[in-house]
């Protein structure tokens, strides 16, 4: 599946080209992936940064808050580089996706609906394929879109019943932005039905 990710070029006529970028960040996360997934992750988009963050790269930055701040909720001790603490959240079956493969950013913000639609395809095979046990969506822009596309592929493999592994029936704020408490509580909570 990563290779179909890393090939994608459909974002280039929006004149986003993160072909490099996304390689090496498919390439940390897909070393991470659990032999069963558990609980698949559903985020916005991987950060547009330089230095380069990722939530699967090794490197602790003090911009980490999605990382930071997953761990506390998961009581996983946060290591630098990170390396320990992923290796933790891999063994309990955890996986963390990009709804989008190529940055949102305020800078092309209003690329998203474009950006979302040419990800579709992919993001639906790529659940389809990790076959996640339950499903966590984080960010109110996210949620809706992302519950559509498992609305999509219910209509189309009835047997899969993707969309009733949502765990969230409400949208979980992004950790950022003062966000960081409401984030941990409402995984914590959510996690509880799993």
């Amino acid at each position: 599946m990563p290779e179909k990710i890393i090939s994608c070029r459909l974002c280039d006529p929006l004149g986003i080209y993160f072909h490099k970028e996304r390689e090496v960040n498919l390439n940390y996360a897909y070393n991470y992936l659990p032999n069963k997934v558990s609980i698949l992750w559903i985020v916005e988009s991987p950060p547009k940064s330089d230095p380069p963050r990722y939530f699967y790269r090794p490197e602790l930055t003090g911009f980490d808050s999605l990382f930071r701040e997953t761990m506390k909720a998961l009581e996983i001790p946060v290591t630098n580089p990170k390396t320990e603490a992923l290796m933790e959240f891999q063994s309990r079956g955890h996986f963390l996706i990009d709804s989008m493969k190529c940055p949102a950013d305020k800078g092309n913000a209003h690329l998203k609906p474009q950006m979302r639609n040419n990800c579709s395809s992919i993001l639906k095979e790529e659940i389809i394929s990790l076959d996640p046990e339950y499903i966590l969506i984080i960010k109110a822009d996210v949620y809706y879109p992302v519950i559509s596309l498992m609305n999509e592929i219910d209509r189309v493999y009835s047997e899969k019943n993707i969309s009733v592994r949502v765990l969230n029936k409400f949208s979980i704020p992004f950790p950022g932005s003062g966000q960081q408490v409401r984030f941990r509580e409402a995984v914590k909570q959510y996690l509880k039905f799993k």
